[in-house]
Protein backbone atom coordinates (compact mmCIF):
# COMPACT_ATOMS: atom_id res chain seq x y z
CA UNK A 1 0.00 0.00 0.00
CA UNK A 2 1.26 3.48 -0.94
CA UNK A 3 0.06 6.79 0.50
CA UNK A 4 -0.45 9.67 -1.93
CA UNK A 5 -0.96 13.25 -0.79
CA UNK A 6 -0.03 15.16 -3.95
CA UNK A 7 -2.39 15.78 -6.85
CA UNK A 8 0.72 15.93 -9.08
CA UNK A 9 1.64 12.31 -8.36
CA UNK A 10 2.11 10.32 -11.58
CA UNK A 11 -0.34 7.64 -10.45
CA UNK A 12 -3.02 10.32 -10.09
CA UNK A 13 -2.18 11.85 -13.47
CA UNK A 14 -2.34 8.46 -15.17
CA UNK A 15 -5.68 7.64 -13.54
CA UNK A 16 -7.16 10.99 -14.54
CA UNK A 17 -6.01 10.48 -18.14
CA UNK A 18 -8.30 7.44 -18.37
CA UNK A 19 -11.28 9.78 -18.35
CA UNK A 20 -10.34 10.38 -22.01
CA UNK A 21 -11.06 7.73 -24.64
CA UNK A 22 -7.68 7.99 -26.39
CA UNK A 23 -5.87 7.03 -23.19
CA UNK A 24 -8.34 4.23 -22.42
CA UNK A 25 -7.75 2.80 -25.89
CA UNK A 26 -3.98 3.15 -25.60
CA UNK A 27 -3.70 1.62 -22.13
CA UNK A 28 -6.66 -0.81 -22.44
CA UNK A 29 -7.73 0.36 -18.99
CA UNK A 30 -10.71 2.29 -17.68
CA UNK A 31 -11.77 4.36 -14.68
CA UNK A 32 -14.28 2.91 -12.19
CA UNK A 33 -15.83 5.09 -9.47
CA UNK A 34 -18.20 4.37 -6.59
CA UNK A 35 -18.43 1.52 -4.10
CA UNK A 36 -20.99 -0.61 -5.90
CA UNK A 37 -19.29 -0.35 -9.28
CA UNK A 38 -15.80 -0.94 -7.89
CA UNK A 39 -17.17 -3.93 -5.99
CA UNK A 40 -18.49 -5.43 -9.24
CA UNK A 41 -15.16 -4.82 -10.98
CA UNK A 42 -13.30 -6.52 -8.13
CA UNK A 43 -15.71 -9.48 -8.18
CA UNK A 44 -15.01 -9.98 -11.88
CA UNK A 45 -11.25 -9.85 -11.37
CA UNK A 46 -10.57 -6.86 -13.60
CA UNK A 47 -9.07 -4.39 -11.13
CA UNK A 48 -5.42 -3.31 -11.37
CA UNK A 49 -5.40 -0.42 -8.87
CA UNK A 50 -7.60 0.94 -6.08
CA UNK A 51 -7.47 4.50 -4.76
CA UNK A 52 -9.33 5.10 -1.49
CA UNK A 53 -9.62 7.44 1.46
CA UNK A 54 -9.40 6.16 5.03
CA UNK A 55 -12.73 4.63 6.05
CA UNK A 56 -14.36 2.53 8.75
CA UNK A 57 -17.09 1.29 6.40
CA UNK A 58 -17.06 -2.51 6.57
CA UNK A 59 -18.23 -3.04 2.99
CA UNK A 60 -15.61 -0.67 1.56
CA UNK A 61 -12.85 -2.32 3.59
CA UNK A 62 -14.00 -5.73 2.35
CA UNK A 63 -13.80 -4.56 -1.28
CA UNK A 64 -10.32 -3.12 -0.74
CA UNK A 65 -9.13 -6.32 0.94
CA UNK A 66 -10.51 -8.51 -1.84
CA UNK A 67 -8.88 -6.31 -4.49
CA UNK A 68 -5.55 -6.65 -2.68
CA UNK A 69 -5.99 -10.42 -2.42
CA UNK A 70 -6.55 -10.49 -6.19
CA UNK A 71 -3.26 -8.67 -6.75
CA UNK A 72 -4.42 -5.07 -7.18
CA UNK A 73 -2.14 -2.24 -6.09
CA UNK A 74 -3.57 -0.10 -3.26
CA UNK A 75 -3.19 3.66 -2.89
CA UNK A 76 -4.45 5.48 0.18
CA UNK A 77 -5.15 9.11 -0.74
CA UNK A 78 -6.28 12.18 1.17
CA UNK A 79 -9.51 14.08 0.54
CA UNK A 80 -7.82 16.63 -1.73
CA UNK A 81 -6.42 13.93 -4.00
CA UNK A 82 -9.72 12.02 -4.07
CA UNK A 83 -11.53 15.19 -5.15
CA UNK A 84 -8.96 15.63 -7.93
CA UNK A 85 -9.50 12.06 -9.07
CA UNK A 86 -13.26 11.95 -8.77
CA UNK A 87 -15.56 12.50 -11.74
CA UNK A 88 -18.51 13.31 -9.43
CA UNK A 89 -19.47 16.21 -7.16
CA UNK A 90 -19.67 13.97 -4.09
CA UNK A 91 -16.92 11.32 -4.18
CA UNK A 92 -17.67 8.03 -2.42
CA UNK A 93 -14.04 7.61 -1.47
CA UNK A 94 -13.09 4.67 -3.69
CA UNK A 95 -11.92 4.52 -7.31
CA UNK A 96 -10.44 1.65 -9.28
CA UNK A 97 -8.52 1.21 -12.51
CA UNK A 98 -9.61 -1.91 -14.39
CA UNK A 99 -8.76 -3.83 -17.55
CA UNK A 100 -11.03 -3.37 -20.55
CA UNK A 101 -12.23 -6.87 -21.53
CA UNK A 102 -10.82 -7.96 -24.89
CA UNK A 103 -13.96 -8.77 -26.89
CA UNK A 104 -14.07 -8.34 -30.67
CA UNK A 105 -16.45 -9.42 -33.42
CA UNK A 106 -13.98 -12.19 -34.23
CA UNK A 107 -14.43 -13.85 -30.83
CA UNK A 108 -17.90 -12.52 -29.93
CA UNK A 109 -19.67 -15.71 -31.00
CA UNK A 110 -17.42 -17.89 -28.84
CA UNK A 111 -17.85 -15.51 -25.90
CA UNK A 112 -21.64 -15.68 -26.22
CA UNK A 113 -21.51 -19.48 -26.45
CA UNK A 114 -19.69 -19.53 -23.10
CA UNK A 115 -22.36 -17.26 -21.62
CA UNK A 116 -25.11 -19.62 -22.79
CA UNK A 117 -23.17 -22.61 -21.45
CA UNK A 118 -22.87 -20.99 -18.03
CA UNK A 119 -26.49 -19.78 -17.84
CA UNK A 120 -28.32 -22.75 -19.33
CA UNK A 121 -30.40 -23.72 -22.35
CA UNK A 122 -33.10 -21.11 -21.60
CA UNK A 123 -30.62 -18.51 -22.83
CA UNK A 124 -29.89 -20.23 -26.16
CA UNK A 125 -32.19 -17.83 -28.04
CA UNK A 126 -31.58 -14.79 -25.86
CA UNK A 127 -31.12 -11.48 -27.63
CA UNK A 128 -28.11 -9.32 -28.31
CA UNK A 129 -28.47 -5.54 -28.40
CA UNK A 130 -26.96 -3.46 -31.19
CA UNK A 131 -26.48 0.22 -30.36
CA UNK A 132 -26.41 2.60 -33.32
CA UNK A 133 -24.72 5.97 -32.55
CA UNK A 134 -26.26 6.57 -29.13
CA UNK A 135 -24.59 9.74 -27.81
CA UNK A 136 -25.77 10.25 -24.24
CA UNK A 137 -23.72 8.35 -21.61
CA UNK A 138 -26.74 8.00 -19.34
CA UNK A 139 -28.77 6.46 -22.15
CA UNK A 140 -26.09 3.92 -22.96
CA UNK A 141 -25.73 3.08 -19.27
CA UNK A 142 -29.50 2.52 -19.08
CA UNK A 143 -29.41 0.29 -22.16
CA UNK A 144 -26.66 -1.82 -20.59
CA UNK A 145 -28.66 -2.14 -17.34
CA UNK A 146 -31.82 -3.11 -19.21
CA UNK A 147 -29.94 -5.67 -21.30
CA UNK A 148 -28.41 -7.18 -18.18
CA UNK A 149 -31.72 -7.30 -16.30
CA UNK A 150 -33.62 -8.90 -19.18
CA UNK A 151 -30.99 -11.58 -19.77
CA UNK A 152 -29.53 -10.35 -23.06
CA UNK A 153 -26.33 -12.14 -24.04
CA UNK A 154 -24.21 -9.19 -25.11
CA UNK A 155 -24.02 -5.76 -26.69
CA UNK A 156 -22.55 -4.47 -29.94
CA UNK A 157 -21.68 -0.76 -30.16
CA UNK A 158 -21.54 0.55 -33.72
CA UNK A 159 -19.15 3.26 -34.84
CA UNK A 160 -20.17 6.67 -33.54
CA UNK A 161 -21.62 5.40 -30.26
CA UNK A 162 -20.40 6.87 -26.98
CA UNK A 163 -17.65 4.77 -25.36
CA UNK A 164 -19.05 2.12 -23.03
CA UNK A 165 -16.03 2.57 -20.75
CA UNK A 166 -16.39 6.33 -20.31
CA UNK A 167 -16.79 7.17 -16.59
CA UNK A 168 -20.39 8.42 -16.90
CA UNK A 169 -21.47 5.30 -18.80
CA UNK A 170 -19.75 3.04 -16.27
CA UNK A 171 -21.55 4.76 -13.39
CA UNK A 172 -24.91 4.78 -15.17
CA UNK A 173 -24.66 1.04 -15.84
CA UNK A 174 -24.63 0.44 -12.06
CA UNK A 175 -22.32 -2.55 -12.38
CA UNK A 176 -24.14 -4.19 -15.31
CA UNK A 177 -21.20 -3.31 -17.55
CA UNK A 178 -19.31 -6.17 -15.88
CA UNK A 179 -22.07 -8.73 -16.51
CA UNK A 180 -22.21 -8.54 -20.31
CA UNK A 181 -19.65 -8.91 -23.11
CA UNK A 182 -19.48 -5.65 -25.08
CA UNK A 183 -17.93 -5.12 -28.51
CA UNK A 184 -17.06 -1.53 -29.42
CA UNK A 185 -16.40 0.45 -32.62
CA UNK A 186 -18.05 -2.00 -35.01
CA UNK A 187 -18.84 -1.24 -38.64
CA UNK A 188 -22.55 -1.75 -39.37
CA UNK A 189 -21.82 -3.91 -42.42
CA UNK A 190 -19.61 -6.19 -40.34
CA UNK A 191 -22.30 -6.33 -37.67
CA UNK A 192 -24.96 -7.36 -40.17
CA UNK A 193 -22.66 -10.04 -41.61
CA UNK A 194 -22.01 -11.38 -38.10
CA UNK A 195 -25.73 -11.49 -37.31
CA UNK A 196 -26.42 -13.47 -40.46
CA UNK A 197 -23.58 -15.91 -39.87
CA UNK A 198 -24.66 -16.51 -36.25
CA UNK A 199 -28.36 -16.88 -37.06
CA UNK A 200 -29.63 -13.63 -35.52
CA UNK A 201 -32.50 -11.74 -37.14
CA UNK A 202 -32.19 -7.98 -36.87
CA UNK A 203 -35.12 -6.12 -35.31
CA UNK A 204 -35.42 -2.35 -35.68
CA UNK A 205 -37.98 0.05 -34.25
CA UNK A 206 -39.58 2.46 -36.70
CA UNK A 207 -43.02 3.48 -37.99
CA UNK A 208 -42.93 2.91 -41.75
CA UNK A 209 -43.71 -0.67 -42.66
CA UNK A 210 -43.56 -1.78 -39.01
CA UNK A 211 -45.85 -4.06 -37.04
CA UNK A 212 -47.11 -3.72 -33.47
CA UNK A 213 -44.37 -5.00 -31.14
CA UNK A 214 -46.88 -7.13 -29.26
CA UNK A 215 -48.04 -8.80 -32.47
CA UNK A 216 -44.50 -9.49 -33.70
CA UNK A 217 -42.87 -12.89 -33.24
CA UNK A 218 -39.88 -12.29 -30.96
CA UNK A 219 -39.44 -15.93 -29.96
CA UNK A 220 -36.19 -16.38 -31.89
CA UNK A 221 -32.58 -15.22 -31.91
CA UNK A 222 -32.74 -11.46 -32.26
CA UNK A 223 -30.27 -8.65 -32.64
CA UNK A 224 -32.29 -5.72 -31.32
CA UNK A 225 -31.07 -2.49 -32.90
CA UNK A 226 -31.53 0.76 -30.96
CA UNK A 227 -30.89 4.01 -32.80
CA UNK A 228 -29.53 7.48 -32.21
CA UNK A 229 -31.58 9.74 -29.93
CA UNK A 230 -32.21 12.39 -32.59
CA UNK A 231 -31.87 10.59 -35.93
CA UNK A 232 -32.93 7.03 -35.17
CA UNK A 233 -31.52 4.03 -36.97
CA UNK A 234 -29.29 4.35 -40.04
CA UNK A 235 -30.72 3.86 -43.52
CA UNK A 236 -28.54 0.80 -44.08
CA UNK A 237 -29.80 -0.93 -40.94
CA UNK A 238 -33.41 -0.03 -41.76
CA UNK A 239 -33.05 -1.39 -45.28
CA UNK A 240 -31.41 -4.64 -44.19
CA UNK A 241 -33.61 -5.30 -41.13
CA UNK A 242 -35.38 -8.65 -40.94
CA UNK A 243 -38.11 -7.32 -38.64
CA UNK A 244 -39.60 -3.87 -38.07
CA UNK A 245 -41.76 -3.07 -35.07
CA UNK A 246 -43.19 -0.11 -33.20
CA UNK A 247 -44.02 0.21 -29.51
CA UNK A 248 -47.71 1.20 -29.10
CA UNK A 249 -48.14 4.66 -27.57
CA UNK A 250 -51.50 4.96 -25.82
CA UNK A 251 -50.85 8.22 -24.00
CA UNK A 252 -49.87 11.67 -25.25
CA UNK A 253 -46.08 11.22 -25.16
CA UNK A 254 -44.43 11.45 -28.56
CA UNK A 255 -41.71 8.93 -27.78
CA UNK A 256 -39.92 6.87 -25.16
CA UNK A 257 -36.41 7.34 -23.85
CA UNK A 258 -34.16 4.92 -25.74
CA UNK A 259 -33.19 3.12 -22.53
CA UNK A 260 -36.86 2.59 -21.62
CA UNK A 261 -37.66 1.45 -25.15
CA UNK A 262 -34.83 -1.07 -25.02
CA UNK A 263 -36.24 -2.50 -21.81
CA UNK A 264 -39.75 -2.78 -23.26
CA UNK A 265 -38.52 -4.71 -26.31
CA UNK A 266 -36.17 -6.96 -24.36
CA UNK A 267 -38.83 -7.91 -21.84
CA UNK A 268 -41.44 -8.62 -24.50
CA UNK A 269 -38.91 -10.87 -26.21
CA UNK A 270 -38.19 -12.56 -22.88
CA UNK A 271 -41.91 -13.04 -22.22
CA UNK A 272 -42.44 -14.68 -25.58
CA UNK A 273 -39.46 -16.98 -25.22
CA UNK A 274 -39.95 -18.15 -21.66
CA UNK A 275 -43.42 -17.28 -20.37
CA UNK A 276 -45.83 -17.38 -23.29
CA UNK A 277 -45.89 -21.16 -23.71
Amino acid sequence: MERITSVSNNQIKDANNLKLKKFRKEKELFFVEGLRTVEEAVNYGLVRKVFYTVTSDVRTISVIDKAAANGADLYEVDTKVMEKLSDTKEPQGIIAIADIPKVTMNNFGKVLAKVVSSKGKDFANASVVVVDRIQDPGNLGSIIRAADAAGALGIVLLNGTVDAFAPKVVRASMGSLFHLPIVSDVNEVDCLAWCKSEGYKTLVTCLDGASDLYKTNLDEKLAIVMGNEANGISETLLEKADLKAFIPMLGSAESLNVGVATGVILYESLRQRQYKK
